[in-house]
C-alpha cells in the first residue's frame, strides 16, 4: 500500500508539471491586445462557462442531445472515481466504503464508456477520423471506472497503481483535455468579454434582423 501511495504521488507530480509545461507552451508569446475594451472580461469569462454551453447555445448538445447525455455521464463517473483515489491517497478510512453510494454512477458511467467506443466502431464517420488514442483514452477511463466500483479496502492499492498508470498516460494523449478543455474556454471567454461579444447583447430580432 505505501508502495502505491509512492508511485501515485510521484506520477501526479509528473501529470502536474508536464500539463503546466504544456499549457505554458499553448499560450505563447500572448501578444498585446490593442483593441480598446468594450465590455467585461470578467463577465465574458463567466458567461464562457455557463450561458455560452448551454443547449440554446450549442448546436453539438442541441443536435446530439443522446451523445452529449453519455458524454456527460461518463465525465460524471470519472470525477466520482478520482474523488475515491483523493481520499483513498489521503488515508481515509472511510473513503471507499463513504463512496459507496456512487457505485450506481459508475456503473452507468463505465456503460457510457463503452457506448461511445462501440459508437466510434460502428460509425464509418468516426472510425475514419479516429486515431489509436482515440480509444486508449476511453478504454483507460473505464479501466478507471471499473476498478473503482469494485475495489474493495483491501484492495485500495490496486486502485492507486492504477490511476498512477493512468496519470503517467494523462500528459501523453486526448486525456490532457481535461486541462485544456477549460484553459482554452477561458481564454475565449476573456477576449470575447474585452470586446464585448460575450456575453451577446438581449435584444429581440424578427426574421428580417429588424431589433423590435
Amino acid at each position: 500500500m505505501l508502495a502505491a501511495r509512492i508511485f501515485l504521488g510521484l506520477t501526479l507530480v509528473w501529470a502536474v508539471l508536464a500539463l503546466a509545461g504544456q499549457a505554458r507552451a499553448a499560450r505563447g508569446t500572448r501578444r498585446h491586445d490593442y483593441s480598446r475594451p468594450a465590455g467585461s472580461a470578467v463577465r465574458g469569462l463567466r458567461y464562457a462557462f455557463t450561458g455560452a454551453m448551454s443547449p440554446r447555445h450549442k448546436e453539438t448538445i442541441r443536435l446530439h442531445p443522446i451523445e452529449f447525455a453519455i458524454g456527460l455521464l461518463l465525465h460524471l463517473g470519472a470525477g466520482a472515481a478520482l474523488l475515491e483515489v483523493g481520499l483513498t491517497l489521503a488515508g481515509s478510512a472511510a473513503g471507499v466504503n463513504w463512496l459507496r453510494v456512487l457505485r450506481p454512477l459508475l456503473g452507468l458511467a463505465l456503460a457510457a464508456g463503452f457506448a461511445l467506443i462501440i459508437r466510434r466502431i460502428v460509425s464509418r464517420n468516426l472510425r475514419m477520423i479516429s486515431t489509436p488514442d482515440d480509444y486508449l483514452g476511453i478504454l483507460a477511463t473505464c479501466g478507471l471506472l471499473a476498478l473503482a466500483g469494485t475495489v474493495s479496502a483491501q484492495g485500495a492499492g490496486w486502485l492507486l497503481l492504477y490511476c498512477g498508470g493512468f496519470l503517467l498516460y494523462l500528459p501523453l494523449g486526448k486525456l490532457r483535455h481535461v486541462l485544456f478543455c477549460p484553459v482554452a474556454r477561458g481564454d475565449v471567454g476573456l477576449r470575447l468579454g474585452h470586446r464585448g461579444v460575450y456575453p451577446p447583447p438581449r435584444r429581440r430580432e424578427s426574421l428580417h434582423g429588424v431589433r423590435r
